[in-house]
């Protein structure tokens, strides 16, 4: 063999000896995990979603109550204010006095009588 030949016999040689064997990787992952994977990651964030929704729902009740406690004692505080009023205007000698005074009313203790409970 001359020169020329070996020098290619060789170089072949070499290059099937150093030629790598490419090989293509498949995904592990199917296609039936791949769906199952993003079924699962829209129902989490669906599930997130209704939390949030809910928290917030709790949070506009929780203020709404406050706000209805506050409005309830400011009208326990107006109705016993109220109430006093009712028991100074009804006291007896008030009405007494009004009725003698303004109407010209008089009291004659042997037309009155008393009630027992």
């Amino acid at each position: 063999m001359s020169m020329v030949a070996r020098q290619i016999q060789h170089q072949h040689q070499t290059e099937v000896k150093t030629k790598k064997v490419v090989r293509r990787h498949r995904s592990r992952i199917t296609l039936g995990e791949k769906i199952i994977g993003l079924t699962m990651t829209v129902v989490a964030f669906a599930m997130i979603g209704l939390m949030l929704h809910n928290y917030a729902s709790i949070y506009t009740l929780n203020k709404d109550v406050h706000q209805l406690q506050g409005t309830i004692s400011q009208q326990s505080q107006v109705n016993e204010g109220l109430s006093l009023q009712v028991v100074e205007l009804s006291a007896p000698d008030r009405i007494l006095d009004i009725a003698t005074g303004e109407l010209g009313m008089s009291l004659d203790d042997n037309k009155v009588k008393v009630v027992q409970n």
